[in-house]
């Protein structure tokens, strides 16, 4: 059984603190014949801000009665047992089942304290055992718990008082986790730990961000790069008369030639279709400069062949030089545009920026 308080188990001692702790403390004793002396008793847990466990609680229903008290023990910080004129309902072991909750409270270590009555002559017959061989095993049972602490009462109001003055001195000496409310439930320590782990936390996020940065500016090498050449498939067309005429042929670049060319247009973003031209205008400059070609006429020009274009966008991606555009554009714009990445801006910059002269 769990009692929802909004309280979770501490795993701290019971020496009393900046967080307000609560003990559950088990009550067990004969029912019918205590009803009286049970309702002090967990009126006096309560005044004591503590929270009172026992038979009163228990839902009704089909579980196994036994595992849900030994539930309910192993939850509890502190175990108390009343003993009047009964012995108690018995197992088919003949044993009572008060006195296999009290055997089993002493079995986990659960600290505990026994209420013997007083004057058991003086306890009405109704209240009794009326049967000699129960009468034996209630004075078995009261012995053992007397070889712990125990505390005599005579009626229900002194069993209160007593319960009181006992459970005080029983959470004195013998330090309980306690229950505190889940605000509450980190000690110093734990605060402490806790500080200790984000500022680790922080170091590592801190030390991972620096190393994304450092290889965002950096290109991947792994592929070809630089001085290192590409043949692309070329057409020139030439425009004449109304007319046109086309050959095809190719051209050798390096790949810093085509970075060179095509990413200055990406500065603040570009359509991949003006990429393309920049591209083409830098090929047909390489037709003109070349004798294989035929005559130029005015108004011919160079494009790229689809495939060769879609070698150097795959290129440029794999370097890690370029990505695609983040901007928000208008619904009609059905362009694919690109941007500098920051290791693709330091490439550019490394391969363009004219370097200061030296001064005398």
């Amino acid at each position: 059984m769990s009692l929802d308080l909004g309280l979770v188990k501490s795993e701290g001692s019971s020496t009393f603190g900046p967080m307000e702790r609560r003990y559950q403390v088990f009550i067990s004793s004969t029912f019918t014949d205590l009803v009286d002396e049970r309702r002090e008793v967990m009126q006096a847990i309560l005044e004591m801000d503590c929270l009172p466990a026992g038979m009163e609680l228990f839902p009704a229903g089909n579980e196994d009665q036994w595992t849900l008290i030994k539930g309910v023990i192993e939850q509890s910080d502190y175990y108390l047992v009343i003993i009047g004129g009964r012995y108690g309902s018995t197992t088919e072991e003949g044993i009572s089942f008060t006195e296999m909750e009290y055997d089993y409270a002493v079995s986990i270590g659960i600290p505990v304290m026994g209420f013997v009555h007083a004057a058991p002559d003086e306890i009405p017959v109704g209240k009794t055992d009326k049967n000699d061989a129960a009468a034996q095993k209630l004075a078995a049972f009261q012995a053992k718990v007397q070889t712990r602490m125990t505390k005599d009462w005579k009626n229900a109001e002194d069993l209160g008082s007593k319960v009181t003055r006992g459970l005080i001195h029983l959470i004195k000496n013998n330090p309980r986790p306690g229950w505190v409310r889940g605000d509450q439930a980190m000690t110093p320590e734990t605060r402490t730990e806790i500080a200790e782990l984000r500022a680790q936390i922080a170091q590592l996020e801190k030390r991972e961000i620096e190393e994304q940065v450092h290889t965002a500016n950096q290109i991947n090498t792994t592929f070809a790069h630089g001085e290192d050449q590409i043949e692309l498939e070329v057409s020139h067309v030439n425009r004449m008369f109304g007319t046109e005429e086309e050959e095809t042929g190719t051209i050798i670049l390096t790949w810093d030639e085509i970075f060179k060319t095509i990413g200055p247009v990406m500065l603040d973003e570009a359509p991949e279709s003006t990429m393309r031209l920049a591209l083409n205008g830098r090929l047909f400059k390489e037709i003109q400069e070349d004798d294989r070609w035929g005559q130029r006429w005015q108004g011919s020009f160079a494009r790229i062949s689809d495939e060769a274009w879609g070698w150097v966008m795959v290129q440029l991606r794999a370097l890690g030089l370029i990505a695609s555009g983040t901007k928000k554009r208008g619904v009609s714009d059905k362009a694919v545009y690109w941007k500098l990445t920051p290791a693709g801006d330091g490439y550019l910059v490394g391969l363009t920026a004219i370097p200061a002269t030296k001064s005398n």
